[in-house]
């Protein structure tokens, strides 16, 4: 609670310094695409200080990526790399917008916007950082084999609308300061999910098109935790319960240390759920 405590006290002091007040803004704008070669994967990370995040897929089959980058040339300077290897078969994009001032955050932050559309034609190994500001992925379409999602200060949103149709190996979820709201979880096919809360808030909805089991762990910190899981899912948890948090099982059944639902013995699908708590509460509701 004193660590969370203090990383609130220093990221407010340094949102309200005025360090940078004094350099007057001067957007500029960047568009960018690759063409598809013979590449048969992509690794992309992607590292995003302040600003408005957004990632999409489209079926484009000449375009391996694209993106529109609006920033504050001013105060911030983005690094773009792309690299394949000798083959040409894996793909590496490195783009990261970081700012020059380490003195403080300006208040007109969020003038930094970066769309950013990657093809649905290959797998896609997705690791994001979002710095401050609100960051948004749609990755309906997408064939995800990896995923990492690390949100800073602000809100974010996930949506995973159609299956994936490569198998995810790993997920990973994380936010500081805000609220992650993910929709459709149950399509991104993953062996393995990994949720770390900040201070905020997550609804982590797992609808979707399963096909096959899965791991989930899930570590609350102050703000509390729902998982939205479909009723023919089978669910097995395994809680450590933090003396001031609040845990809500309703239809699940206590054998030993564990906790099922009542469908889990004949369910197709499996989940086990891990879960540490911290100040705040986790829950599981039926959809």
């Amino acid at each position: 609670m004193k660590n969370c405590t203090g990383m609130i006290c220093i990221l407010l002091l340094l949102t309200g310094c005025g360090f940078d007040d004094r350099v007057p803004i001067e957007m500029v704008s960047i568009n960018q695409t690759q063409p598809l070669g013979k590449e048969k994967s992509l690794d992309s990370t992607i590292r995003f200080d302040v600003g408005s995040l957004e990632i999409t897929g489209a079926q484009r089959a000449a375009q391996l990526y694209s993106f529109d980058l609006e920033y504050d040339k001013a105060s911030y300077q983005p690094e773009i790399r792309y690299d394949s290897a000798l083959s040409g078969e894996n793909g590496q994009l490195f783009f990261n917008l970081q700012s020059m001032h380490r003195t403080g955050i300006r208040r007109e932050r969020h003038n930094n916007r970066l769309r950013l559309v990657f093809s649905d034609s290959i797998p896609l190994d997705l690791k994001v950082n979002s710095g401050v500001g609100d960051a948004r992925l749609s990755l309906s379409g997408l064939k995800l084999s990896r995923i990492a999602f690390e949100s800073g200060v602000g809100g974010a949103k996930i949506s995973v609308y159609e299956p994936n149709s490569v198998s995810c190996e790993y997920v990973r979820l994380r936010n500081g300061v805000g609220s992650i709201d993910a929709v459709g979880l149950g399509n991104l096919n993953f062996r393995e999910l990994e949720f770390e809360g900040g201070v905020g808030g997550a609804d982590l909805d797992f609808t979707g098109e399963w096909k096959q089991s899965a791991e989930i762990r899930i570590q609350v910190g102050v703000g509390g935790v729902n998982l939205r899981m479909p009723r023919e899912i089978g669910v097995r948890v395994e809680a450590e319960k933090h003396f001031l948090s609040g845990m809500h099982l309703e239809g699940f059944n206590q054998r030993g240390s564990y906790h099922y639902s009542a469908n889990y013995d004949g369910a197709a699908m499996r989940v086990s759920v891990r879960v540490t708590t911290g100040i705040g509460g986790f829950k599981i509701t039926w959809i």
